[in-house]
């Protein structure tokens, strides 16, 4: 990721966390709203894993990606539908 990228990232970030109104929500709400844009910019959770968004019918928003994860447990995933594959992502 170059600099810029992740300068951009930063202030979008900043920006995005400037605009959420902390009085309409609990101090667990806040917290959860703003790991919850973190994730989406990032794609990384606040423990610094590799984390990428569930399917509408699972639990959590997010899932940690195991980077040790085999290929043979990735297509088992994809072919489930649990994980699309965009090959113009790679």
């Amino acid at each position: 990721m170059s600099k810029r990228f992740k300068q951009v990232n930063i202030q979008q970030f900043a920006i995005l966390v400037q605009e959420v109104d902390i009085s309409k929500y609990t101090q667990e709400e806040y917290v959860d709203i703003i790991e919850e844009i973190y994730m989406t910019i990032f794609r990384h959770n606040t423990d610094g894993d590799f984390v990428i968004p569930t399917m509408p019918n699972e639990k959590g928003n997010w899932k940690v990606h195991k980077s040790s994860t085999t290929k043979e447990e990735v297509m088992k995933l994809i072919n489930e539908g649990r994980v699309t594959w965009n090959k113009d992502v790679i």
